[in-house]
């Protein structure tokens, strides 16, 4: 009887842990997201530059060298804290398509265009090896 609660006991705390229940939490690519209004085939999109912002280390973001996080569950990608507390977005593929308050896509959507060290404008310098922000 001991043995079989000890085996059952151990199989359990084996078991692996359910997801949250908004879906699996990932991250996204580190680098600069430009934004923009999409286009059509006679016109380019229409750039956002006050919407981008750059994904830095520990699921966080920076806007005008301002630090905020974010929070990926399951496709919504939500930013949690900072200068765009509270805006939401749908990942699709490699975009993230902004979420309006009711739940709908609109048009904005946002693009990685490049890595953290090149984005002069972020204003938060990490060195070649990771390190935290120069202060």
């Amino acid at each position: 009887m001991i043995r079989a609660a000890t085996i059952t006991l151990f199989l359990l705390a084996a078991a692996p842990a359910m997801a949250a229940p908004g879906g699996a939490m990932w991250t996204v690519p580190q680098g600069r997201w430009t934004c923009e209004l999409p286009g059509d085939a006679t016109t380019p999109p229409l750039p956002q530059p006050d919407n981008n912002f750059s994904i830095v280390p520990d699921s966080s973001y920076v806007v005008g060298g301002v630090r905020g996080t974010y929070l990926l569950l399951g496709n919504t990608f939500t930013m949690t804290s900072g200068p765009f507390a509270g805006r939401r977005f749908d990942k699709v593929g490699l975009s993230l398509i902004k979420l309006g308050p009711d739940g709908r896509r609109e048009a904005l959507r946002c693009v990685r265009a490049g890595a953290v060290r090149d984005d002069d404008s972020a204003g938060y310098a990490y060195s070649a090896d990771g390190a935290a922000p120069a202060e």
